[in-house]
């Protein structure tokens, strides 16, 4: 017997229930127990989206890059300077980018500012949605390549495609795969703690999803 029909046999024990344990059983798979991220060639690539993967944090309570944004940095560069095409880096990238290509050929994704001009929480979803609002039309890049930590690959895969992009991992492509144990962001400190992490965040956005559709199926002939 498989892993997927373990799964769903075992649901179907638990739930009593045999559709919803095989639609639970394939959701679980591909949101909760897969992270390798697809891969295409980075030849023709037309746009490049670094994601940011935790930081560090000053004495004085500003924050910076921190060497996993720096290794992130190096690879987004590296794709730059092989492919020629615009890199769209989460600020913290880009701040560790710094002069390496011109103003022109990096934009960064800045978070917004609170009423106390601290920088608000900017997910994984804001910064796709960041870059959609930006670039307008996600299929006017063409192929898109995504730069991000190892275990955080699949998830931007998925909601970069989620704003509308043709997004894969560069294939041949190492990411940066280390954690920092002195991150700002305690999920990112520890592989266990961030798989949980990463988890909850990939179910959330299915439910969403599913709800989504659900409640906007309503009256449709």
């Amino acid at each position: 017997m498989g892993g997927g029909d373990a799964l769903e046999s075992m649901l179907r024990g638990e739930l009593g229930d045999a559709a919803v344990a095989r639609e639970l059983a394939a959701i679980l798979l591909e949101d909760a127990l897969t992270w390798r991220a697809p891969e295409a060639a980075p030849d023709g690539v037309g746009l490049i989206v670094a994601y940011t993967f935790g930081n560090r944090m000053q004495a004085n309570g500003n924050r910076e890059p921190g060497p996993v944004n720096e290794a992130l940095a190096d690879v987004a560069a590296a794709l730059h300077a092989r492919t020629g095409a615009r890199v769209f880096a989460q600020w913290e990238v880009a701040a560790a980018i710094g002069d390496r290509m011109g103003a022109d050929q990096l934009i960064a994704i800045n978070p917004a500012r609170d009423a106390m001009a601290e920088p608000v929480y900017l997910s994984t979803g804001g910064v796709a949605a960041a870059v959609r609002a930006i670039v307008g039309d996600p299929r006017a890049c063409g192929r898109v390549a995504v730069v991000a930590f190892r275990d955080h690959a699949k998830r931007c895969i998925d909601v970069t495609r989620r704003a509308g992009f043709d997004a894969w991992m560069p294939a041949g492509q190492a990411m940066p795969e280390a954690y920092d144990p002195e991150s700002g962001q305690p999920w990112t400190r520890s592989r266990v703690a961030y798989l949980l992490h990463d988890i909850r965040a990939r179910i959330t956005d299915r439910r969403d999803e599913i709800v989504f559709r659900r409640e906007h199926s309503k009256g449709t002939p």
